[in-house]
C-alpha cells in the first residue's frame, strides 16, 4: 500500500501544503488504496519537500513525478478521454500554478509579517529552544532567497499581486462555467488548481491575493465542489 507523507490538515484546509492537497486529490483520483502518515520535517522526504510517497519499498518525491509515477507503474491516466489539445493546456496550467501562483501565495504567507506571524508558530512552535528562534529565521531567509531567485520576488509587492491577480483571472476564464477544467470529470489540472486554490481561498489570510480570487464566482464554486467531492469530511467554509 502506499502511504503518503504530509502534515496534517491545517488553516481550514485539507493541507497547509498546496502540493500535499494536489497529491492526495490525484491519489484519491486513482482509486489507488493509500494510507497518510503525518510528517512535518522536509529534510526527511528524498528531494527535501513534503510531499513524499513510500511505495513498495521506494520513496519518491515531488507531485508532478509521483503522478508520473503512478501513470506508469499502475496504468492510470488521469487524462482519459482528452485530446493532445487538452492534455497540453492542463499541462500548461498545471504549470501555471505550481511554479507562478504559488510563489505569490508563499509570498503572502512567508514575507507578509502579519501572516508570518500566525504560521511561524504552527510550522515551528514545537521546535525544542533555541531551534524554534532560529530554524524559522533561516527558512524565512531561504524562502525569501528562493522568491528572489525565482524572480517574482524582484518585485514591490503591488506588482507581486497584481501578477497573482493575472493568474486567478486566467484560471477563471480557463474554468468558465465549467464544474471542472474539461467537463464533468476532475482531471489530474484540477488537482494542481484545487491546491493552490483552496491555500488562496479557503485558508483565513485576507491578502489581496485571496481578495482577488474572490471576485470570481466560479473559483468559489469550484473550491466548494472539489472540497465536497475529494473531502467529505472536512466541514464546509
Amino acid at each position: 500500500m502506499i502511504t503518503l507523507y504530509q502534515p496534517p490538515p491545517q488553516f481550514g484546509c485539507a493541507n497547509p501544503s498546496p502540493f500535499c492537497i494536489k497529491l492526495e486529490v490525484l491519489l484519491k483520483m486513482s482509486g489507488l488504496p493509500y494510507t497518510v502518515r503525518i510528517e512535518g520535517n522536509p529534510a526527511n522526504g528524498p528531494t527535501g519537500k513534503i510531499p513524499y510517497i513510500e511505495d513498495e519499498g521506494h520513496f519518491l518525491g515531488d507531485s508532478g513525478r509521483i503522478q508520473h509515477y503512478l501513470e506508469q507503474h499502475y496504468g492510470i491516466d488521469f487524462n482519459a478521454g482528452l485530446g493532445p489539445r487538452e492534455r497540453a493546456e492542463g499541462v500548461a496550467f498545471t504549470r501555471l500554478a505550481d511554479e507562478h501562483l504559488y510563489w505569490a501565495l508563499v509570498y503572502s504567507r512567508w514575507l507578509e509579517d502579519e501572516h508570518w506571524n500566525v504560521i511561524k508558530p504552527i510550522f515551528f512552535g514545537d521546535l525544542p529552544f533555541p531551534l524554534r528562534v532560529i530554524v524559522p529565521r533561516v527558512a524565512r531567509k531561504r524562502l525569501r532567497a528562493a522568491l528572489h531567485g525565482h524572480g517574482l520576488g524582484r518585485h514591490d509587492r503591488d506588482t507581486v499581486y497584481a501578477l497573482g491577480a493575472e493568474d486567478l483571472k486566467a484560471i477563471a476564464d480557463f474554468l468558465g462555467k465549467r464544474d471542472f477544467a474539461f467537463g464533468a470529470e476532475p482531471k489530474a489540472v484540477d488537482a494542481a488548481l484545487y491546491g493552490q486554490l483552496s491555500a488562496i481561498i479557503d485558508a483565513p489570510f485576507d491578502t489581496p491575493l485571496q481578495r482577488a480570487a474572490l471576485t470570481h464566482d466560479n473559483l468559489v464554486a469550484y473550491c466548494k465542489r472539489m472540497r465536497a467531492r475529494f473531502f467529505p469530511d472536512l466541514p464546509p467554509v
